[in-house]
């Protein structure tokens, strides 16, 4: 009992000694103090399709409130918290990226780690509990996308007097999401025709047709090539039953005709640009009648 009496009076001696010096006084607001905010605070460029033909491109809103007693004058600086400037996903090649604020057309990409002040730049203005409200437009470089996945990077916006002072800040994050994609075109021996390209494999003959022919493939990464034939490998004299049999090889994988044939793409990540050769081996063509064979092969490109 007396332990606990001696603990309880030590405990009324500090608060009758902390009392003696006063109460702690609320801090008036009587400086700028800037507030920010960001809508949304990731500025996210989403589901960019780099063989669509169309600039990753986005606008973002950003709120300064001056929730101080006095007028607040600054600049916004935005910063990349010391990181390597660029939009990453931790390994391979950074994306380039344009930060523009379109309320005081000014440039705002801090390509050296921070936002470049100019004389030109005006000062943000805000008296007591006013607040204004940016225009920001992010834009990456398409032509550094070469590979499919998210990039991003950190930034920090702080609110700078002329003296560099900070009168307040925010984080947001900037990225931009590419998807896995993949176009494919021909190259080599082949005219159109309705829209379909057609391939004249000449007299048949046993064996490899002597036609020049390519698959060209565009990828943001790995690939898969699926390969169908109208007639199930068979070349087909118009609509009567006589055929030839033949079969595909698309960049040295021989493709089964009976069914849906499916044929990987070369191994390795990142961007790719290949020409993979189409080869036509036509099988027994003996007593079969005259007249010109044909087949409809349907090929499409997925990527993973």
């Amino acid at each position: 009992m007396l332990r606990h009496f001696l603990t309880v009076a030590a405990a009324l001696t500090a608060t009758s000694a902390f009392a003696q010096a006063g109460p702690a006084q609320a801090p008036m607001q009587t400086d700028c103090l800037v507030r920010m905010s960001a809508a949304p605070a990731a500025w996210m460029l989403r589901g960019y399709d780099p063989f669509g033909g169309e600039t990753p491109q986005a606008t973002f809103n950003i709120t300064y409130i001056n929730g101080g007693g006095s007028e607040c004058r600054f600049t916004p600086s935005f910063e990349t918290n010391q990181q390597t400037f660029g939009l990453s996903k931790g390994t391979g090649r950074s994306i380039g990226y344009a930060l523009l604020n379109l309320t005081d057309s000014q440039d705002v990409t801090p390509r050296a780690g921070r936002s470049l002040r100019t004389a030109s730049q005006r000062e943000l203005v805000l008296a007591p509990n006013e607040s204004k409200t940016f225009l920001y437009k992010l834009v990456a470089n398409p032509d550094d996308v070469r590979d499919s996945g998210t990039f991003t990077q950190d930034i920090r916006i702080e609110a700078q007097d002329r003296r560099f002072r900070s009168l307040g800040g925010t984080q947001i994050v900037l990225g931009l999401e590419v998807l896995p994609s993949a176009r494919m075109g021909l190259s080599g021996a082949y005219s159109m025709a309705d829209g379909h390209a057609v391939v004249d494999l000449g007299e048949l003959r046993p064996g490899v047709a002597p036609v020049p022919l390519h698959l060209r493939v565009n990828s943001t990464g790995q690939y898969d090539l699926q390969v169908t034939s109208a007639n199930s490998g068979k070349l087909r004299l118009g609509a009567s039953d006589w055929t030839v049999p033949y079969s595909v090889a698309v960049g040295g994988t021989s493709v089964n005709l009976s069914g849906a044939g499916r044929v990987s793409g070369p191994t390795g990540s990142g961007y790719r640009r290949d020409s993979l050769p189409i080869q036509f081996v036509i099988g027994d063509t003996s007593d079969r009648r005259a007249g010109t064979y044909s087949d409809v092969i349907s090929i499409s490109v997925t990527a993973r």
